[in-house]
């Protein structure tokens, strides 16, 4: 199998902002990166080891801390976050204001219908304001902040629908035949 290039894993941020996971449904995703070349999820493990009187080492593991940078973010009126994230950054808003959904999709095979996705519960903070003769640069740090929920989306014109729980698996001839079910499967041998 031939390795995942980077498109397969990507990155929406809900624009409506204030909405839990179990609003997940009524979510207007934004695809994070049309600037960025490089953008990684930082899992921050938070482990610490003590060696206790036995000389053994233990290791106390509390989970992750993850985050991610998105830089650049150009504003852009057109862009639906861009609004948001001006607002945040400009009227120096904090917490319940900066909450929202991000949705995160991984595309293992482009042929399959269903692609596996978790929603999470996220603070978006701007990070700075300003740039270079490349526009205005609101570049952004998003960290979890609340619950999580795995479940799939399908994609029609890369706009993401998601529902919650385990994708359902479509039932090939191969599954219908090995489960007994050959009707309609004409010129099989019994």
């Amino acid at each position: 199998m031939a390795k995942l290039n980077r498109e397969a894993l990507a990155h929406y941020i809900d624009a409506n902002f204030g909405k839990k996971v179990s609003a997940a449904g009524e979510a207007k995703w934004v695809l994070i990166g049309d600037d960025i070349e490089e953008m990684t999820e930082e899992l921050n493990p938070d482990t610490s080891t003590m060696k206790n009187i036995l000389g053994q080492t233990k290791t106390i593991d509390n989970g992750y801390e993850p985050s991610m940078d998105a830089d650049p973010f150009y504003a852009d009126p057109d862009n639906e976050l861009y609004e948001k994230l001006r607002d945040i950054a400009l009227e120096r808003k904090k917490g319940d204001d900066c909450k929202t959904l991000m949705l995160e999709v991984i595309v293992e095979d482009s042929g399959k219908e269903n692609h596996l996705a978790f929603v999470r519960e996220v603070i978006v903070k701007p990070q700075s304001y300003g740039g270079g003769t490349e526009g205005v640069n609101i570049p952004f740090n998003v960290s979890e902040d609340g619950a999580s929920e795995k479940g799939y989306v399908t994609l029609a014109e890369g706009v993401p629908t998601y529902k919650a729980g385990a994708m359902p698996v479509a039932l090939s001839m191969r599954n219908s035949v090995a489960v007994g079910k050959t009707e309609g499967l004409s010129g099989l041998s019994k």
